[in-house]
Order: C-alpha cells, then sequence, then structure tokens
C-alpha cells in the first residue's frame, strides 16, 4: 500500500543533501551581507539597504518556498482514485491502485506521485503537480542569488586569493588540501571555499534552470520529454499557468500568494482537446 506523505526526507542521502543546502545557504547568506556588503556601503545607508533587501528577499524566497516544496502532499493517494481501470490510466502494482495519467510510482517516497517530474535530494520528495511551483520558483531564486553573489564579492574574493592564480582555483575546489599544505591561511580557505561553493551553484542551477525551462514551456514532465510527448502543450502561457496557477504574473513574489491550479492532479487539459475549445 502507498505511504502517506511525511515532510522530512526518509533517506539519508537526502536528509544529508537537505541539511547541506540550507547550512551552506545560511553561511554564504551571511557571508555576502556581513561581510562584503559593508566593504561597499555604509550600513543602513540607502546602497546598503536596497542590496540588503535584494538579497534578503531572494533568501526568504528560497527558504519558504524549500519548506512548501517538502510540505505540500503530492501522493496520489490525496486523490480520489476510481476502483475502475479507466482509458489512458495504470493499475500500480506498489501502490495497489489505479493511478492517473501522468501519475508515476517513486521508489524513493514509496508512493505513486500526481504529475511527477523527478525526486528532488534536496528536498526529500517528489516534485509533481502540488508542488512543481515551489520547487521551480526555488530554483530560479537561487540561480538569481548564485549570479548576485559571485558578481558581487567577484573583487573581494580576488583581494583575499591575492589575485587568480592556478593555487586559487586549486583552493576553490580542493580547499582541504591546500590548507593542509599551507598554501592557503584559514580565512583564505574559508572566503575561497565559499566562492568555489558559488561558482559550482551557478553551474548547477543554471542547468536545472535551463532544463525546467524547456520542460515548462513545452507543457511536459521529465517522463514525456524523453518520449517526446506533447499531448499537454497548450501554448506559453497556459503551459505556465499549469505549473505556477492562474495568478501566475504575481505568483513569483512570494509563495505565500494563492495561486489555484487550473485542474485537479488527475485530469488535465490536452493538447487537442484545448485547441478544440478554442475554436469554438
Amino acid at each position: 500500500m502507498a505511504t502517506k506523505h511525511t515532510f522530512f526526507p526518509k533517506r539519508f542521502g537526502d536528509r544529508a543533501a537537505c541539511i547541506f543546502l540550507v547550512v551552506t545557504l545560511i553561511v554564504v547568506i551571511d557571508f555576502e551581507l556581513m561581510t562584503v556588503l559593508p566593504l561597499y556601503h555604509v550600513p543602513f545607508s540607502s546602497g546598503w539597504c536596497v542590496h540588503a533587501f535584494c538579497g534578503l528577499f531572494a533568501a526568504v524566497n528560497v527558504f519558504t518556498n524549500l519548506y512548501y516544496m517538502m510540505a505540500t502532499d503530492t501522493t496520489s493517494g490525496s486523490a480520489s482514485l476510481p476502483s475502475v481501470l479507466k482509458p489512458g490510466w495504470v493499475y500500480c502494482p506498489f501502490c495497489q491502485h489505479n493511478s492517473p495519467p501522468r501519475s508515476f510510482h517513486c521508489h524513493i517516497c514509496d508512493t505513486c506521485i500526481l504529475k511527477r517530474d523527478h525526486h528532488c535530494i534536496f528536498g526529500g520528495t517528489c516534485i509533481g503537480y502540488k508542488n512543481y511551483r515551489f520547487y521551480i520558483m526555488m530554483v530560479i531564486y537561487l540561480w538569481i542569488g548564485a549570479v548576485y553573489a559571485n558578481v558581487y564579492h567577484f573583487e573581494y574574493v580576488h583581494e583575499i586569493a591575492g589575485g587568480f592564480k592556478m593555487a586559487t582555483f586549486f583552493t576553490m575546489f580542493m580547499p582541504f588540501i591546500m590548507l593542509i599544505f599551507g598554501y592557503a591561511s584559514g580565512y583564505q580557505f574559508y572566503v575561497l571555499f565559499l566562492a568555489g561553493v558559488s561558482i559550482f551553484s551557478l553551474l548547477l542551477f543554471t542547468g536545472l534552470l535551463y532544463l525546467q525551462v524547456r520542460l515548462i514551456t513545452k507543457g511536459q514532465v521529465t517522463y514525456e520529454r524523453k518520449r517526446g510527448k506533447l499531448e499537454y502543450d497548450l501554448g506559453l502561457i497556459e503551459n505556465i499557468k499549469d505549473v505556477l496557477g492562474t495568478r501566475w504574473y504575481i505568483a513569483w513574489i512570494s509563495p505565500f500568494i494563492s495561486s489555484p491550479l487550473p485542474c485537479d492532479g488527475v485530469i488535465f487539459r490536452r493538447r487537442d482537446e484545448f485547441v478544440d475549445v478554442k475554436k469554438m
């Protein structure tokens, strides 16, 4: 039988990844706001306030979207499922019930997920119909934060490193080895390690964002992209609504803003049916 949704990740690897993400974000935010920002702007000046607000706005959105992503129940157990197998539906031998189209079983979560895209290790949960909005907005704000951090602390990192040379890059990506062999001081290790994390994060979130934007704009999940299925592609705006909801134009501001999804997670609007309705 399917298991109930739980907030905390079940798998040790997921718990470790989630803790690493949260702790790293807190350390990087503290570094950018408490160490780098005061070097370029007098505390509480207009410039300081603008940068502090932008940084905290992105940080709050990352943490709140992460929370909602983990707290939202995306399992098919929350939907009313028929006892008779309907056309397009499949029987899940693991959950022992009929699963609707676009619903797939996750062996990590041990249940079927409505409109499942993938399992996110940083949240220890599957990304599906009800929490897709929170996942994509978390990735967007993580990407914005990574761009912002890399640009803003570039000059300071360059100064602490004594110029960018081969040892600098080794310290960024092999910090403990460089520290042990005396090629970097304790503070250089700290700063260059955070710089390396920021660069790696930028590359990671750029790749994730690129993949997700491609999926969303085509009305697909990962399974459908691999098989070239476009039956749920309703056009750019409608595809965005299927993820961010009917109030997509303001849903990006905060996960606290209500934005109802146009479907119920069981029955979805199809491309051919949507086109026929628009022609009427």
